[in-house]
């Protein structure tokens, strides 16, 4: 596995530590990032399908003063306390009287259900929840009705007990009235031994009585046992909404989330990705890439594309610069491995160059027993020498090879050859062609290039096991 951050430099022998490209890594791993995002956009819209639809409805109410209450409007002479009478709504017992006539259960109903005092002071504002609009709809307008009820009865009672206090004031009133009557009349008998002092005495007092009955008298006149004490300003049937995140957002949360996870998990990926089409920079490792060239089944018919990209491979193969007066020149076609590759690529490579080659009047052999030279190493000389003198009448002469983890013999041949060219796929490791690399270089192998073969990994075409290169078969 290559480090792409770090090994660059260190391979290079520099100090300076390249960064990678992260546009380029992105590029290189687009399918991670679109799997993760395609993956969070259906976990978002289950998740979405998956939770049940609630819906809300809200009634508002309004408390009016009543009984011995007076209006807010501030200060001290305030004596309607909404927050308290919200309190009061959320009483056990006036649950367990939703809960019986809805046909629920009391934790239920706590639990769907809210009463918030509204800041204004005299409004109260009951919600319930449930899933269909109809049953919330029913919800709030029991709560509401139930509530209500259990106001107007409290306000109601408390002026009851008042009514019937001041009708016993005013029955004691008069009853000390007319003792006072009578103790006027027994010393006014009394003729002119009445007491003055006396007599004016049991007036006043009796005048005040007078006037205590007639007080009483109108609180008793004013006062009401059947007061309205609130009422619904906003009708739950018109206000019902449906609650929690929509469908279209959940969905685009689930895309944003699995599109961010996704653009970590591919730089990640990438930073630890030996594979050659994710190296950052194969030039500054040591790799010539010299052209890229669609893989070509045996027996298939080559389309245009495929023969333009063997056309400029034949010519960057031939017009180089030689060291020498020598007509042709001889290219060993070398697979780096045959895990990523497959096994006759080195043969579809070589006979590709040669039909192309038709087309542009230059000569091309395919030394078709390059491969037995694998397995006679003592013979390599002989054969070489036959190589050149085919080489004197060609522009290029092809030996093609089986890869470096089925016989090691190329790095022998390299140093022999004028050009080796490494057949690498864009999924080969990294690490196997800068090993392949070294090796070249350490027996002077001249002229080492690489050819990405292109659609290598969808079209695995298996040779039969050679028994003298292979000694497993």
């Amino acid at each position: 596995m290559v480090d792409k951050s770090a090994s660059d430099g260190e391979r290079l022998g520099g100090t300076q530590v390249s960064q990678p490209d992260l546009l380029a890594a992105l590029r290189r791993q687009w399918m991670t990032v679109l799997s993760a995002a395609l993956i969070g956009t259906m976990v978002g819209w289950i998740f979405a399908e998956a939770r049940p639809t609630v819906f809300e409805s809200r009634s508002t109410l309004l408390l009016v003063a009543a009984g011995d209450e007076q209006a807010p409007g501030g200060g001290r002479e305030r004596t309607l306390d909404v927050a308290t009478w919200a309190t009061v709504a959320r009483e056990t017992s006036l649950l367990q009287e939703v809960a019986d006539e809805l046909g629920m259960q009391l934790v239920n109903v706590r639990a769907r259900s809210t009463v918030t005092p509204a800041p204004t002071g005299d409004v109260l504002i009951i919600t319930f929840e449930a899933g269909s609009v109809d049953a919330a709809i029913d919800g709030a307008t029991v709560y509401s009705e139930r509530f209500l009820a259990r106001r107007e009865a409290s306000v109601n009672q408390s002026t009851i007990n008042e009514m019937a206090r001041l009708e016993s004031l005013a029955t004691n009133l008069e009853t000390q009235i007319a003792g006072i009557s009578e103790l006027i009349d027994a010393e006014e008998d009394r003729g002119d031994d009445a007491s003055t002092v006396q007599l004016s005495l049991l007036t006043a007092t009796q005048q005040q009585a007078i006037e205590r009955l007639a007080q009483v008298n109108d609180q008793i006149v004013t006062l009401e046992t059947d007061a309205d004490t609130g009422r619904v300003l906003v009708d739950p049937g018109t206000a019902v909404s449906q609650t929690g995140l929509s469908r279209s957002l959940t969905t685009l949360a689930g895309l944003m989330i699995g599109a961010l996870i996704g653009l970590v998990a591919a730089l990640l990926r990438d930073r630890y990705d030996d594979r050659y089409a994710s190296a950052a920079s194969p030039a500054s490792l040591g790799v010539r890439e010299i052209a890229r060239v669609p893989y070509r089944r045996p027996g298939s018919a080559a389309p245009a594309h495929s023969m333009q990209a063997y056309s400029r491979l034949i010519a960057r193969l031939t017009f180089v610069r030689r060291d020498s007066l020598e007509r042709g020149r001889s290219v060993l076609l070398l697979p780096v491995e045959s895990e990523t590759l497959p096994d006759d690529v080195a043969v579809s490579v070589a006979n590709s160059l040669s039909a192309s080659a038709e087309l542009t009047g230059i000569l091309i052999e395919v030394w078709s027993d390059s491969v037995a030279l694998e397995s006679r190493p003592g013979h390599w000389a002989d054969t070489l020498e036959d190589v050149k003198s085919v080489r004197e009448h060609n522009d290029l002469v092809l030996l093609p090879l089986h890869g470096l983890d089925r016989s090691a013999a190329g790095i022998g041949l390299a140093a022999l050859v004028d050009d080796t060219v490494l057949l690498v796929a864009e999924a080969t490791p990294m690490q196997r062609v800068l090993e392949a690399l070294d090796d070249l270089r350490a027996v002077d192998a001249a002229n080492v290039q690489v050819v990405v073969i292109t659609g290598a990994g969808r079209h695995r075409a298996m040779l039969p096991p050679d028994p003298i290169t292979d000694p497993m078969s």
